[in-house]
């Protein structure tokens, strides 16, 4: 009998590891975190280690790439998790909002510095309510932070606020900004004095229209751009969520709640001076995305997270791969079209892989931690490469994925990207650091037009480039 239960709980415990591995093309499950994932963030330097941040129970921390999660929690004397950041430069300083309802001595920013190890309460001089929605990190320097505050109950005083010496003392930061219910913030990595804030409705009396703000001067100031954006003083459209592109960084998707069918998904391609509406998710009244991200490797390749204020209709991820033009239901395997999606974030090192996070308040399966991996995204070959090559691609012609190999003789950094005919950069596949060794990378090519494509290797002083054809 004792052997016959042992055996019963190997076998258990060995199917629920291997629904908990990545699989190729399939939405998959990280089992043991019963939470609602409002955020998510990757340690850029080694994408094994990753945190959530849950509505639940604080932070929880993978060091194995989500094979076992763990509380990380030590410090924090309020668990309600909104916000999570990462400093890109130095990834053992993090910052975590919370909501406002663990009072004044409990909610607001914490910040660690050990990786998550040990958190400390660092928003003392914010005066506004302490309901922290969105927080960035300078790309270059862990100690520049800003943050962003809603109030349910009434407008924000400040809105946006930012810390210069790691959360210690905290400035308003929103001269500019009228309205200061802030929802969503996004830095661009290349040029981190410009930032972009998303608002939602005007207190008191929750009018519209909400909006999109940019400040070129590190949040000194502020400058409204909302061309293409819903105007109606009574849209209930708030900005929830936003993505910037690693590479093309005047690509920015926002995505705003269809409380009464004007939100929805929208993009700009010029750094906020034109917005254009991408219509294709469903598009009712109580439709919220909640979470975006555009793929790191393909300029017009998005990803959407839905809820329903209703709590019924389509929810899940819904993905376009041409730039908007068209969307579809992208949820599937474990990861149900009724699970609402709180985050999306996308890890780039070994095989691309988007991770979902799920916050259902009343459906168990439908919280937690989803994970999609790419095929064919950066597979390395075990055998060392001889010479710098770029190869030909696989198939040529190609509709709408091919494969590029390429070898690299010695470890640096490594860029693969691909231009149009006219040398315009439609996508960047890799542009990290690498060992010497044989790389396949795969490009899809669905959100392009037909045509002639040329693709360049770069590393050191070394450049080759191949051409390409795509054939629809």
């Amino acid at each position: 009998m004792k052997k016959l239960l042992l055996l019963f709980i190997l076998s258990f415990s060995f199917q629920q590891l291997l629904q908990s591995q990545d699989g190729p093309d399939a939405w998959t499950v990280h089992y043991g975190i019963n939470a609602r994932i409002f955020a998510y963030a990757i340690n850029p330097q080694n994408q094994n280690i990753m945190y959530l941040g849950s509505l639940d129970s604080g932070v929880y921390k993978t060091t194995n790439g989500g094979l076992t999660w763990a509380r990380a929690i030590s410090g924090m004397t309020y668990y309600k998790v909104q916000c999570l950041a990462i400093s890109p430069s130095n990834p053992d300083v993090l910052y975590a909002g919370t909501d406002s309802l663990g009072g004044w001595t409990n909610s607001g920013v914490y910040k660690s510095t050990d990786a998550g190890a040990n958190w400390t309460l660092m928003s003392a001089d914010i005066y506004d309510t302490k309901g922290i929605q969105a927080i960035v990190v300078h790309p270059t320097n862990p100690n520049v932070v800003w943050c962003g505050v809603f109030n349910a109950l009434a407008a924000s005083a400040v809105g946006i606020w930012k810390s210069t010496n790691g959360g210690l003392n905290w400035t308003p930061s929103s001269t500019g900004v009228d309205n200061k219910q802030i929802l969503s913030m996004v830095i661009n990595p290349k040029n981190p004095n410009v930032l972009y804030a998303g608002s939602s409705l005007v207190m008191p009396g929750s009018t519209g229209p909400s909006k999109l703000y940019r400040s070129n001067d590190g949040g000194a100031n502020w400058t409204a751009v909302t061309t293409g954006l819903p105007t109606g003083t009574t849209t209930g459209n708030p900005v929830r969520a936003m993505s910037i592109h690693p590479t093309d960084t005047a690509r920015v998707l926002a995505v705003l709640f269809v409380n009464d069918t004007t939100g929805g998904v929208y993009l700009t391609t010029n750094g906020g001076q034109q917005w254009n509406k991408k219509w294709g998710i469903p598009n009712t009244t109580g439709t919220l995305p909640r979470s975006c991200a555009i793929s790191p490797i393909n300029v017009n390749d998005f990803y959407v997270g839905l809820d329903q204020s209703t709590g019924t209709g389509s929810m899940g991820v819904w993905r376009s791969s041409n730039g908007g033009t068209t969307w579809s239901d992208f949820s599937g395997g474990a990861l149900l079209n009724s699970y609402p999606i709180r985050a999306l974030v996308f890890r780039t090192t070994g095989n691309l892989a988007l991770y979902a996070g799920a916050a259902s308040a009343t459906v168990v399966a439908a919280r937690g931690i989803f994970e999609y991996t790419f095929t064919l995204i950066g597979i390395q070959e075990p055998v060392a490469a001889v010479d710098f090559r770029l190869h030909q691609n696989y198939p040529n012609p190609f509709n709408p994925v091919t494969n590029i190999k390429f070898d690299v003789p010695k470890d640096g950094l490594v860029k693969l990207s691909v231009f149009d005919i006219l040398g315009r950069e439609v996508a960047v596949l890799l542009n990290e650091r690498k060992s010497a060794g044989s790389y396949t990378y795969s490009f899809d090519g669905s959100g392009l037009p037909s045509g002639v494509y040329l693709y360049r290797l770069e590393s050191g002083n070394q450049v080759s480039e191949k051409r390409m054809m795509l054939v629809k």
